[in-house]
């Protein structure tokens, strides 16, 4: 049975990539590659540039795939690719500088996969690739043959040939079948409409030529409205309402972890199963307008994590310690600075102290003729504490003072 499905994965994998999309640069924004997968499995290619957009974002995984993309896909026409076309293994349109380009920027993107600190086997843009090469070969098993025509499409040309290339050394004969130069049905054997006048007829001296229409005034059919789609109505309206649902839960059922990110990504992953079901309805373009700003919002705000404490851990930090009882409440702060005055201190008993900050310095100002016994501890930084006091004559003060990336001063 491992035998069977093993053999069974990799005749899929070898007719995946014998059937894979080519560059179509006649729908491209940049290369064609969306435009080439949209035409090769029968989807919008909007959305192809939707989830590039996404994993580019997410992990840098886009910007790699796209330039893998480009690299290894043959352009419609072209006989090999442009990795192909660099080892020598056939030819592609445009410069081999493009191509070298393309290998630098793989090789550049390719480890910023690991972001935030992590491997690279738990990056962010590893698991990007790994989804989207996933759902390439989903759409792979939706549409495992090539749609109709698509063999025309992607047939390579002959080196010479184009479209729009006319003259007397590519002229047909009547009854020939029409060549590159031509119009798709304007032979003179066309099954639709008259034939149009080959291009080395410049006088029109071909007979069919002669027939012109009658004078007359041409009333233009009334064109039917074309019907509106309600999927984007009806999604939006269930994106509000599951984002209310969980915002209710969040504030009347005590749901703490529902945070606004996840009720704004509850809200989006509404809007993507509209996306998807618009993909196979050809409907629903409108939910783009809605779904990139809220996709930057959740990505966005996931990214950036709030402090423990909140937003008071972060900044400028003062506190002013007039009675023994405040000593009891210690000072933790994680980037900024610290500044903690006791001048107007008087002990009672012999207190201890704690004042950390992980990233930033920490400034103590001591008041004249209290015993202090300073602790100061910085893992990267400097450091400037009085030597503990001897014979002390009253209550001692114990200042146990650190930070991980900083500096710590206390003075007099």
């Amino acid at each position: 049975m491992s035998s069977t499905s093993t053999h069974d994965l990799s005749a899929e994998l070898r007719s995946l990539w014998r059937t894979r999309p080519v560059r179509t640069p006649d729908d491209s924004k940049i290369a064609g590659v969306c435009g080439g997968f949209g035409r090769r499995y029968g989807i919008d290619p909007v959305l192809i540039r939707v989830a590039f957009v996404i994993a580019a974002l997410w992990g840098g995984a886009g910007v790699f795939l796209y330039a893998l993309m480009w690299l290894l896909l043959r352009a419609a026409g072209d006989e090999a690719s442009k990795g192909e076309a660099l080892i020598g293994r056939g030819r592609a349109s445009g410069s081999k500088l493009t191509a070298v380009a393309l290998v630098v920027v793989v090789l550049i993107s390719a480890p910023t996969f690991g972001g935030s600190g992590q491997t690279f086997l738990l990056g962010a843009g590893f698991l990007m690739t790994a989804a989207m090469l996933a759902g390439w070969y989903g759409l792979f098993r939706r549409s495992p043959e090539p749609p109709v025509g698509w063999a025309d499409v992607s047939a390579p040309r002959a080196p010479g040939a184009g479209y729009g290339a006319g003259g007397p050394a590519g002229a047909t004969h009547p009854g020939a079948a029409p060549g590159p130069w031509q119009e798709p049905g304007s032979g003179p054997d066309a099954p639709h409409g008259p034939p149009v006048p080959p291009s080395w007829d410049p006088l029109g001296a071909a007979p069919f030529a002669w027939d012109l229409p009658e004078p007359g005034i041409h009333v233009a059919d009334k064109e039917q409205p074309a019907r509106r789609s309600r999927l984007t109505k009806i999604t939006l309206g269930l994106a509000l309402i599951a984002a209310a649902v969980a915002a209710g839960l969040s504030t009347i059922g005590g749901l703490a972890w529902l945070d606004a990110t996840r009720i704004a990504a509850v809200a989006l992953a509404v809007v993507a199963g509209g996306l998807l079901i618009g993909a196979f309805t050809r409907r629903g373009h409108g939910l783009l307008v809605v779904a990139g700003p809220l996709a930057g919002f959740v990505l966005l705000a996931s990214l950036v994590q709030v402090p423990e404490g909140g937003w008071e851990t972060i900044g400028e930090k003062r506190v002013e310690i007039t009675s023994p009882e405040q000593l009891n409440v210690p000072v933790a702060h994680e980037l900024g600075s610290v500044r903690v005055d006791l001048r107007e201190l008087e002990l009672d008993r012999d207190r201890t102290y704690s004042i950390s900050n992980e990233v930033g310095e920490v400034r103590v100002q001591l008041p004249e003729g209290l015993a202090v016994n300073t602790n100061c501890r910085v893992e990267v930084g400097s450091i400037d504490c009085p030597a503990p006091s001897e014979n002390p004559d009253g209550p001692v003060l114990t200042l146990d003072v650190s930070t991980e990336m900083g500096s710590v001063k206390v003075t007099r």
